[in-house]
């Protein structure tokens, strides 16, 4: 007997596919680019932002 996922691996090569992260946007402050699961994200209701720091100057300085 063999575990599932030796068995899963020697059949397909790999237990799940590596995928890249989607690219959701851009920050509204300093136009890095935002992917899905990034830690940190700042969104308001009208934009997203890298962090807190960019969200807070974009509204003290009303840029995008």
């Amino acid at each position: 007997m063999t575990h599932p996922d030796i068995l899963t691996m020697e059949r397909f090569g790999e237990l799940e596919p590596i995928r890249e992260p989607k690219q959701i946007g851009e920050c509204c402050y300093c136009g890095a680019p935002l992917y899905e699961n990034m830690t940190g994200l700042a969104e308001s209701a009208d934009a997203l932002f890298c962090d807190m720091d960019c969200c807070h100057t974009y509204y003290e300085t009303d840029v995008c």
